[in-house]
């Protein structure tokens, strides 16, 4: 229970919601805003894996990690400094303080929403009853409807040696209490990709095993390219279209054993992270017992987000597996405001995907190489930063601004971003995804000068095949 908060003795609620991740709490509190009488149960802490374990920490250590690198290469800017050097104690203050101010933050809005919470893990007992065991506790709630919101864990590669001393997954990566001399990752996805810049930029020796052909294997491959090659640079190894299949104990140090190219290869490591994706956290708690069907771990939902029990609902990494806090969110919102009848939030979802590396990536739609292999007819339009000038002036002039449009009508079906704050520009291009824009009416939109976002001006008018600041191609 929220510090400061009642004892509670209402157990009847128009909606339970199970798990206080960024779904769940968003849910709770718009359902709330609805007149609602909302009871949200959480397991460990308010805010889930994001907030506590994963975006929030992960971002507080990156910026960390961007400064110091910032620091570093300051000479090329002009500035001298001497002796930039990381204070990992200090590190972990400024990131545990970070994590401390946005739970509290989420805390008070509950509060102030009147949303009744209940510490403890939740169990479905009945289409509209959950048992919550706290530490001391038992209860059981009883809502018109569910939603269950429970998020996802870190899935464990099931490899001899996997759960061996050193070897570790996100949840843990951060909280280390300082950077390795070696690490090995397995996976070279999201998650991946960022502790491997975060580390490295801490002076860890870092090894990036991928079992697909390239890093992030989802995005379009020119972005992957690019960040591998930055990544490189800064020294990290990378290995990919190789399988990991064991971690051995070789004289006190992790050895991470791998297939490529058909050979049998080996890495040495202080700690090994596994980093080989999430599954969803459905695992006993009374589910499939009260008739909702699971398929792999992951629930099964309509297009409404509605469970095979009507009175249930599910939303986020539950569903998918797949850890992204900001469609968690939105789909918290559609079906809380589909329980009390408002209809703001019941269109198409574009799903804008980010990847918090330097450089950055974002992307949302449809990509360049999904079109080709769809056979769907487009207009590529694409603009490199290191033709504009504000990332020439703030020396961020890696990747470039993909949009892909319609060939038909000029409407942008998806785009991608790769160099500085891509995870900031994506959002205008998955509004003009969202609303159906044309690549006329982003060209034909005013892009402040100067600034980053005029690359995505600039990609819609090569889409056009006019781009004012490309010379015409041979």
């Amino acid at each position: 229970m929220i510090e400061g908060m009642k004892a509670m003795s209402q157990t009847d609620f128009d909606v339970v919601v199970v798990g206080a991740g960024p779904g769940g709490y968003v849910a709770a509190i718009r359902a709330a805003q609805l007149g609602g009488r909302v009871a949200l149960v959480e397991a460990r802490e308010v805010g889930g894996t994001c907030l506590n374990r994963g975006c929030i920490p992960s971002k507080a250590l990156m910026k960390c990690a961007e400064v110091l690198d910032e620091v570093r290469n300051a000479k090329t800017f002009g500035i001298s400094v001497s002796d930039a050097s990381a204070d990992f104690d200090a590190i972990r203050k400024h990131k545990d303080r970070t994590v401390k101010q946005i739970v509290m933050g989420v805390e008070l809005l509950l509060k102030a929403r009147q949303v009744q919470v209940f510490q403890g893990r939740g169990r479905l007992v009945s289409p509209t009853e959950v048992e919550v065991l706290g530490a001391e506790s038992r209860v059981r709630l009883t809502g018109k409807h569910i939603i269950w919101a429970t998020g996802s864990v870190p899935f464990v590669l099931p490899i001899p040696g996997a759960d061996g001393p050193g070897v570790f997954t996100s949840d843990e990566a951060v909280n280390l209490p300082g950077p390795p001399a070696t690490l090995a990752i397995i996976g070279g996805g999201a998650i991946g990709c960022e502790f491997a810049y975060i580390y490295s930029r801490f002076g860890t020796k870092v090894t990036v095993v991928e079992m697909l052909p390239n890093l992030l294997p989802t995005e379009d491959p020119e972005a992957s390219e690019v960040l591998a090659k930055s990544l490189r640079k800064a020294g990290v190894k990378i290995a990919a279209g190789a399988k990991a299949s064991a971690i051995e104990q070789r004289d006190g140090t992790n050895v991470l054993v791998y297939t490529q190219d058909g050979e049998e290869r080996t890495v040495e490591a202080d700690m090994v992270l596994m980093a080989a994706g999430r599954r969803a956290d459905t695992a006993d708690m009374g589910l499939e017992e009260c008739g909702v069907a699971l398929t792999k771990g992951c629930v099964q939902v309509d297009d409404q987000l509605r469970t095979s029990v009507e009175s249930i609902y599910a939303i986020g990494d539950c569903v998918r597996g797949i850890g992204l806090a900001h469609w968690a969110s939105h789909e918290g919102i559609a079906v809380a405001e589909r329980l009390f009848g408002a209809s703001e939030h019941h269109g198409p979802m574009y799903v804008p995907g980010v990847v918090f590396t330097r450089p950055e990536i974002g992307s949302v739609g449809l990509r360049e190489h999904e079109a080709a292999a769809q056979g769907v007819p487009v207009k590529v339009g694409k603009f490199p930063f290191q033709a504009l000038g504000k990332a020439t002036a703030i020396r961020e002039r890696e990747g470039f601004v993909k949009l892909v449009a319609s060939a038909d009508d000029g409407r942008l079906l998806g785009g991608t971003v790769v160099g500085p704050a891509a995870t900031d520009l994506i959002a205008e291009i998955a509004l003009a995804v969202q609303t159906g824009l044309t690549a006329s009416d982003v060209a034909g939109t005013i892009h402040a000068h100067p600034t980053l976002a005029e690359a995505v001006g600039e990609a819609a008018l090569a889409a056009l095949g006019h781009a004012i600041h490309l010379p015409p191609e041979n």
